[in-house]
């Protein structure tokens, strides 16, 4: 049975000029052009595959603002990126580093909101937007979730029992690293600031939600790197959470099946870079450009 949909979608007429680009664009071919001339939205089942997959594409196409949709309206919408900002991204990719040395304060909160305010915008697979993000925003509270992991960390490893992925030797040198790299902390590098992104893994889409949350954790490490903060993307404090201490993931309150394999640790750097490096990877890229 099909819904009503005269709620989610409308059409300013003195602005439409009957384009079609909003019809071109549709995911889930549900708009059309209606008795009247001007575009329209058919009912459908359910949203997703069945139906709108609420990308908000008609808004953004519209050359001249005349869609609305979820009461969502095109003048609340932010501008495309300037011309020239290829050339940023450029830079900011090239200049982007893991930051295992923190300034011991927090973020300021409004640098946080328009990051996770972004974050809404990260894409998943069928537009489902069903990633979670757990942000902790407080520098204190890390440390009471650091406190707890940390100490039995410390304790097991003294049993020699690790994470799947570390051994003797891998605790060892993280451990030599405590005294320079990594500021007193093997485990979250001194981060004041912790983001996981998860979600539900399980069904058909198991591996899209675990692409979901990687992706997730790309955009959000690169946004707070444009805002000027330090970053460490981290795989083996995920491991202790839910390898070896499950309290501290119940301190988070992220479900058991929700998938975590990756977070970002951020903050203020301590140490700033003067300049990018210069990896030399060419051998590992294959353009297919020529016939043959």
């Amino acid at each position: 049975m099909g819904m009503e949909t005269k709620t989610h979608f409308h059409v300013d007429k003195e602005k439409c000029t009957r384009c079609g680009k909003c019809l071109n664009t549709c995911a889930g071919l549900v708009l059309r052009f209606g008795t009247d001339g001007y575009p329209e939205m058919i009912p459908f089942e359910r949203f997703g595959w069945r139906g709108c997959w609420r990308c908000q594409h008609c808004l953004a196409v519209c050359p001249t603002g005349a869609i609305s949709i979820f009461d969502k309206k095109p003048e609340d919408s932010l501008p495309p990126a300037p011309a020239n900002m290829g050339l940023y991204m450029e830079q900011l990719v090239t200049n982007r580093r893991s930051c295992r040395r923190y300034l011991d304060k927090n973020v300021d909160s409004e640098v946080i909101s328009r990051i996770l305010d972004a974050m809404q915008a990260a894409p998943t697979g069928g537009n489902s937007s069903n990633v979670e993000y757990t942000v902790i925003d407080d520098k204190e509270r890390v440390k009471e979730i650091w406190q707890i992991a940390y100490t039995k960390m410390e304790e097991l490893a003294g049993k020699h029992i690790y994470t799947h992925s570390f051994s003797d030797f891998f605790y060892r040198k993280m451990k030599e690293s405590e005294r320079s790299l990594r500021k007193d902390d093997l485990l979250f590098c001194g981060a004041p600031h912790l983001f996981i992104a998860h979600e539900k893994c399980s069904g058909k889409w198991a591996e899209d939600s675990k692409v979901n949350c990687n992706i997730a954790t790309a955009y959000f490490e690169l946004l707070c790197n444009a805002y000027g903060l330090g970053t460490a993307i981290m795989s083996y404090p995920a491991e202790v959470l839910n390898e070896l201490v499950p309290e501290a993931r119940e301190l988070l309150n992220i479900p058991q099946d929700h998938y975590t394999k990756l977070m970002v640790g951020f903050g203020y750097p301590e140490i700033t870079y003067a300049r990018g490096v210069q990896k030399d990877r060419k051998n590992k890229i294959h353009r297919y450009t020529e016939r043959r």
